[in-house]
């Protein structure tokens, strides 16, 4: 059973990091005449990524839970710091009103790859 708790770990792992990386092709999109198709596949890929990550995770908790699974890591701290670190550099970018999309769409990514690793991390650590 715990294998395939760490199975679907696994799976949530990947979508999460397909979620993430979507959000990387945004400033390459040509939004002169509406969104292109391409913009459409790229939310497409980001938000398909984030419901099946946060759906597996959901159903990984309520099972570590049936399981009376105790997560017992301390290593998620280090992604949250993280992710908080990178918000709030995003948020004086985005409030500083920076041009650079790069940088801010980057910030975004390391917010949201921070994030979604310690829900990944903190469960790991149940499932060992």
């Amino acid at each position: 059973m715990i294998k395939k708790l760490t199975l679907l770990n696994n799976i949530s792992a990947v979508s999460f990091f397909v979620s993430s990386v979507s959000l990387l092709f945004i400033p390459t999109l040509k939004t002169d005449n509406g969104l292109p198709k391409s913009g459409y596949i790229i939310a497409f890929l980001f938000w398909i990524g984030l419901l099946v990550g946060i759906i597996i995770q959901i159903v990984l908790t309520i099972k570590c839970k049936q399981m009376h699974l105790q997560c017992k890591t301390k290593t998620q701290r280090i992604p949250l710091v993280a992710a908080v670190a990178s918000f709030m550099i995003l948020l004086i970018m985005v409030i500083m009103k920076s041009k650079n999309s790069f940088a801010v769409v980057g910030l975004l990514f390391c917010t949201v790859l921070s994030l979604q690793l310690s829900a990944i991390i903190k469960r790991k650590g149940c499932l060992k």
